[in-house]
């Protein structure tokens, strides 16, 4: 594929693929305009229809393998392409495969040509792969930027695409035009982008919903004060028509602009893993709709018998119908590693060490990392400077990555409710997690450091509580992250328990065992544990002393695994996570 330079334009990240007439998204919220129908895509390859898009199949990938990252249409509205991280491509319906990447990890959306018969794959590092009549007319291999590139949008005439960096950047190729892009940057970051009417604008929109309009597009399309997504917008899909979009977040919730409607979305349903993307079914929506299918589809389907009996002296035939509806367990899905951490970066050697943890966990198949907090060492100055400097280390991690805060950045800091709210600003601005390759979360409002999220329908969670015991300086601020805690860690377990799923881990910072932690919050804890009856895993750093055991003699299912810490962070944990064994977790040290 030959390339050649980009032309580079300063604009805001854009978290999603640009098709002809739709953009690659995934959840929002309320209606607005006519029309159409569209498709909500997981994580785990799950795919549902609303508002008459046909119901077409899904692309499921198997827990351990990588996660779904996007979808986009046929011209006709009646297929699709599915593609993961790894960049493997499945065509749905009348999609014709034309091929998937090969040697790359961390693919972040796809996005198909105006006529249908082709599409584009683009890298976080800037690598773009073109199948079928796709025009290869530039990418940034070789010059990676400073931050991933996080969407691809083709101008209409599939001449062109725009590049758009994390960092705000646009690099445009081919035919493609930069309309604008907003005075100051916005408070969250741009998460989606949709094209206008003719290829003349563009919209962008942001985690928190605020929508910036540019060239010909439409600039009254916004979410009215007030009314606001109540969780981050992951994704956005302009409407066939280039006259409206809608946007979607990580739960499935839809909302629509201009002839964008919204019938129908994902929120209510009990999914097996987030939304990542959505594209819109145009031409291919059946009218009238046929009626929504219960738990987007999920739960078995109601079987109907029908019984004869035959009498012989009467000749009469008597026939009896029974409805029975049949309930099962979630299906068994494979085993999958993950890797635990925390507790690093005490001094420059040690920063050196989790680049060198970072290069080994490349070459494992882990399906993420988490990371349990304390990111510096106490005596290092509190700025934004050096976490910075850690999320650009984070980031670049091949799998998806998750962190939560510890108290050497934050609650130790002088000016500690500063620090936070740069600390969210920084790593916790979007619906996914960070790493080359991403996967969407939950967060909690406000406390958006707090996450949750499922593999193969085990329940993770990550809470804000520091070491040694929660507390910030402010008792204000402790008592309502307290109580945000709490309310998120019963969230989790509802959630386990609502979807029948086979384990539990939860991730924070603070030692529990040393006397000096957060009594209610342990006390939650332990009596939903008690209740949940199956495995569950607490994974905390702080005490920088490996430990495994089972500290609450009377609640067997419990577990609680201490990360290594400061000299010992050239150790890792490599958590296999089966669920079909009956304990669900082991664990192995691995060093580097």
């Amino acid at each position: 594929m030959p390339l050649r330079r980009p032309r580079l334009v300063a604009v805001l990240l854009a978290v999603a693929l640009v098709a002809y007439g739709a953009v690659e998204a995934g959840g929002a919220a309320e209606a607005a305009g006519t029309g159409g129908g569209y498709w909500l895509v997981g994580a785990d390859g799950h795919v549902y229809e609303f508002s008459g898009a046909p119901a077409l199949g899904s692309a499921p990938r198997s827990a351990g393998t990588p996660a779904v990252v996007g979808v986009a249409p046929t011209v006709s509205g009646k297929g699709y392409w599915v593609v993961d991280a790894d960049g493997y491509v499945t065509a749905v319906g009348d999609a014709v495969d034309k091929g998937s990447a090969t040697g790359v990890h961390n693919v972040v959306a796809i996005a198909t040509t105006p006529v249908g018969v082709g599409y584009w794959l683009v890298t976080g590092d800037g690598n773009v792969f073109a199948f079928g009549d796709a025009a290869a007319v530039g990418s940034l291999a070789g010059t990676p930027p400073p931050t991933p590139i996080v969407a691809l949008a083709p101008t209409t005439t599939g001449s062109g695409y725009w590049l758009v960096e994390a960092s705000g950047r646009l690099f445009t190729f081919g035919d493609a035009v930069a309309y604008g892009s907003p005075a100051d940057p916005p408070t969250s970051p741009v998460v989606g982008m949709a094209v206008a009417s003719e290829g003349g604008g563009y919209w962008l929109v942001t985690a928190a919903g605020d929508v910036f309009a540019f060239g010909g597009a439409d600039a009254s399309f916004t979410f009215p004060p007030g009314a606001a997504p109540a969780h981050p917008v992951v994704a956005v899909a302009g409407s066939p028509t280039g006259k409206g979009f809608r946007v979607t977040d990580g739960n499935g919730t839809v909302y629509g602009f201009g002839d964008a409607a919204v019938d129908g979305d994902a929120s209510g349903c009990r999914l097996p893993a987030g939304i990542v993307g959505l594209a819109a079914s145009g031409d291919g929506t059946i009218s009238p709709a046929p009626p929504a299918r219960p738990n987007c589809g999920l739960d078995p389907p109601t079987t109907t018998s029908t019984t004869t009996t035959t009498t012989s002296t009467t000749t009469t035939t008597t026939t009896t119908t029974t409805t029975t509806t049949t309930t099962t367990a979630p299906p068994s899905a494979a085993a999958f590693d993950i890797g635990l951490i925390g507790d690093t970066g005490y001094n420059g050697a040690e920063d050196a060490t989790l680049v060198r943890v970072r290069a080994q966990m490349a070459k494992s198949k882990l399906a993420f990392v988490t990371h349990d907090g304390d990111t510096k060492p106490q005596s290092m100055p509190c700025s934004d400077t050096r976490d910075k400097a850690v999320y650009n280390v984070f980031n670049g991690f091949s799998q998806p990555f998750i962190y939560t805060p510890g108290d050497n950045e934050w609650t130790d800091c002088k000016s500690s409710l500063t620090r936070i709210a740069s600390i969210r600003k920084i790593f916790f601005s979007t619906g996914t997690s960070l790493g080359t390759a991403r996967i969407p979360l939950t967060r909690q409002k406000t406390y958006v450091e707090n996450a949750r999220w499922t593999q193969g329908g085990v329940v993770f969670a990550t809470l804000d509580v520091p070491g040694p015991n929660g507390k910030s300086s402010s008792a204000g601020e402790t008592s309502a992250r307290h109580s945000a805690n709490v309310a998120w860690l019963n969230a989790a377990f509802d959630q386990a328990e609502a979807t029948k799923a086979p384990a539990v881990m939860i991730i924070w910072q603070d030692d529990p065992f040393n006397g000096s932690s957060d009594s209610s919050l342990v006390a939650t804890l332990k009596s939903r544990t008690t209740r949940f009856a199956k495995p569950v895993v607490l994974v905390h750093g702080d005490s920088h002393s490996f430990t495994l055991d089972h500290p609450w003699p009377t609640v067997g299912n419990f577990t609680r695994l201490e990360t290594y810490g400061d000299s010992g962070t050239n150790k890792w944990v490599k958590a296999t996570v089966d669920p079909n064994r009956p304990g669900v977790f082991t664990f192995t040290t691995m060093t580097s």
